[in-house]
């Protein structure tokens, strides 16, 4: 497999839980967390965190994982783009910050099904849970033949069972990275704050369709969800807080 790299982005100011990157998951910060599962996945090349906070960076560096700081940017992926043009990548995959029990197996297929398909985005796809429908804060995608056709906050609830949900994970070479950043802000990005509407109809997105649940953090309740899961997995003694420490995610049925 040609080097791939994972940058995960992060900013403080999050409208919806600001401080984001560093509130404490069982006393170790979710960017740190989203970061060694990154690592747990042992396919990338550099593992890097794109931030314009120092204070995030310094918490990073300490952790021992290597920081660039950017500029002000309107997307996650536009933040991404930046950091991979200063170092001069080429495949990347951009792990949000708030993906801190992502399943390494998963980061793995991403970066694979990137380097054999270098001419396509690449993101993820998890079954949708019924309680999570009617949730703004649940992003939906619609899958055909492996390639995301849309994606959407809203759905009608009885749509539901031809959606999936979307994880916070995507995939580009330089390339597509550059031809995103050179497009506006489209009008379906801005109606529905989904960074990927920009690109949808100019470059296909391949799906990774992974059956696992999707256990990111939005908002502060998110992180209490997420607490509680690691509380519980530790108190079964399948998960310490160890860098080695297997999975904790769990497989839908």
């Amino acid at each position: 497999m040609p080097p791939v790299s994972c940058i995960v982005p992060a900013r403080m100011g999050s409208s919806r839980f600001p401080g984001k990157p560093l509130f404490r998951l069982c006393g170790k910060e979710m960017i740190v967390r989203t970061l060694e599962r990154a690592a747990l996945a042992e396919c990338f090349d550099r593992i890097i965190c794109a931030t314009d906070s120092d204070e995030i960076a310094e918490v990073v560096s300490r952790a021992g994982f290597e920081f660039l700081l950017t500029g002000e940017a309107a997307t996650g992926s536009d933040r991404v783009a930046e950091a991979a043009r200063a170092l001069d990548l080429d495949l990347v995959v951009n792990l949000q910050g708030d993906e801190p029990l992502v399943e390494p197996s998963v980061l793995w297929d991403v970066a694979r099904t990137l380097a054999e398909n270098p001419d396509c985005w690449v993101t993820v796809a998890c079954p949708l849970k019924p309680e999570d429908v009617p949730l703004k804060t649940v992003v939906k995608v619609l899958v055909k033949d492996g390639f995301a056709v849309d994606f959407r906050r809203e759905i009608p609830a009885g749509e539901a069972g031809r959606w999936f949900q979307h994880q916070g994970i995507y995939a580009y070479s330089r390339k597509s990275r550059d031809e995103f950043t050179s497009l506006s802000q489209s009008k379906l990005e801005l109606e529905r704050s989904l960074e990927q509407m920009r690109i949808m109809g100019v470059r296909p997105i391949r799906m990774v369709q992974s059956p696992y649940e999707s256990i990111s953090v939005d908002v502060p309740s998110d992180a209490n969800a997420v607490e509680a899961l690691l509380h519980e997995q530790k108190s079964r003694g399948c998960w310490t807080d160890d860098l080695r420490s297997p999975c904790v995610v769990r497989r839908c049925s």
